[in-house]
C-alpha cells in the first residue's frame, strides 16, 4: 500500500510520529510531503521518501535537504497514493 502523509505545520510531532510508525511496516510505502510552514522543519528524521514543495521553500527563502517537487509532481503523488493523510 502506498501512503502519502502531507504535513503543513512546522514541528508537528504527532504527524511525524505517525508517519514514522507507518514506515516501519513492511508492506507499506510511506512518503511525506512538506507544504506551507512544514518546509521550515529543521530535522527530517529519515529523509528518504520526504519531499518539499518547491514554491513553499522559495516563498520562505529557506533551504531543505528534502528533494523539491512542483505542483505537477504533487498531483502525481496524490493520484498514485492508495491513501492520503493530511495533517
Amino acid at each position: 500500500m502506498k501512503v502519502l502523509h502531507i504535513i503543513k505545520k512546522t514541528n508537528d510531532t504527532y504527524a511525524w510520529e505517525a508517519a514514522s510508525r507507518q514506515r516501519g511496516k513492511k508492506d507499506d510505502q510511506v512518503f511525506v510531503l512538506l507544504l506551507h510552514d512544514a518546509v521550515l522543519a529543521q530535522s527530517l528524521g529519515d529523509a528518504d521518501g520526504v519531499f518539499a514543495c518547491r514554491d513553499d521553500v522559495a516563498a520562505r527563502g529557506v533551504q531543505t535537504q528534502a528533494p523539491l517537487v512542483g505542483y505537477e509532481e504533487i498531483v502525481k503523488m496524490l493520484l498514485e497514493a492508495d491513501s492520503v493523510v493530511c495533517w
